[in-house]
């Protein structure tokens, strides 16, 4: 009988022990869970910012090689040494590692990467420096250029110049024409119709500076109509870029003194009343000139 009442108790008992440990593993299973929740939304957060990390790291990353690009020029080594220092940022982006490994490789190299970009820049800088410099001496050097081309060409029109007086003063003078119209007799007459003759008497003037020499002196007798005298020995000789015909020449030895000079032209009809000129040319220059009177 005292058997049979203590087995209700035992039961209940045993049933206390059991909910006691139903509740303390119902309470380990919560505790854990909550902390199991909370480690999660740590490792969340931390993969949060690990991410965040990673890209803005890229994102400086990417950033210098647009800086590369824009420190470019005309100079060949230096872009040749950007182009490498731009490659092997992306192989560093494209690299199949961990984020977190990621981001340990980019802060490392991060620090030499930034130090290579400032001598870049510092470079470049001094580069452009120079060129300035280099561009002002060109200026100046072409200013310079400029003023010696002026002077260059103010000296050859000195020269061109200078050729041309030392032309004229080479030219021969004839001076003290005398035109005298002759008859039959050789006698001075100035009847058309009795003129047999035209003498020209003349000086070539002592010229030192002239070149000394056989000569040809030409006579042109020009009518008041303006028509040259022919004669059957006579052509034509050469006088700025034309042909002229002549009368009469003289062929003489000028030995850069004065010189007394005739030259006879004969009368074959055409001689008109009125003035008449006589022009004198030697070396494709007129030397002098003169005019008589026919009636």
């Amino acid at each position: 009988m005292e058997n049979k009442k203590n087995s209700p108790s035992l039961l209940i008992v045993g049933f206390a022990v059991m909910s006691l440990a139903l509740i303390v593993v119902l309470f380990l299973y919560f505790a854990q869970r909550k902390e199991s929740r909370a480690v999660i939304a740590q490792l969340q957060q931390y993969s949060g910012m690990v991410e965040v990390k990673k890209d803005s790291l890229e994102t400086e990353l990417n950033g210098i090689i647009a800086q590369y690009d824009a420190l470019k020029s005309d100079n060949d080594t230096l872009n040749t040494q950007l182009t490498m220092q731009q490659e092997k940022i992306k192989r560093l982006l494209s690299m199949r590692i961990s984020d977190s490994e990621k981001i340990k490789r980019y802060e490392k190299e991060l620090l030499t990467i930034r130090d290579v970009l400032k001598s870049y820049i510092v470079q470049i800088d001094s580069l452009n420096t120079k060129n300035q410099i280099l561009l002002g001496e060109n200026k100046d050097l072409k200013n310079v250029g400029a003023k010696l081309e002026t002077k260059n060409k103010m000296l050859e029109q000195e020269k061109v110049e200078l050729t041309s007086i030392k032309l004229e003063a080479k030219t021969l003078i004839a001076a003290s024409i005398t035109t005298v119209a002759l008859n039959k007799r050789s006698k001075e007459q100035d009847k058309v119709d009795k003129v047999t003759k035209i003498r020209v008497d003349f000086t070539l003037r002592k010229n030192t500076v002239a070149d000394a020499g056989t000569k040809i002196i030409y006579l042109r007798l020009v009518r008041p109509d303006g028509v040259a005298l022919g004669s059957k020995e006579a052509g034509v000789f050469d006088f700025e870029s034309n042909q002229l015909p002549y009368s009469a020449s003289r062929e003489v030895i000028y030995e850069k003194n004065d010189l007394p000079v005739s030259i006879f032209w004969d009368n074959n009809g055409d001689l008109l009343k009125g003035n008449s000129t006589c022009e004198l040319y030697c070396d494709g220059k007129l030397i002098g000139k003169s005019e008589f009177a026919l009636r």
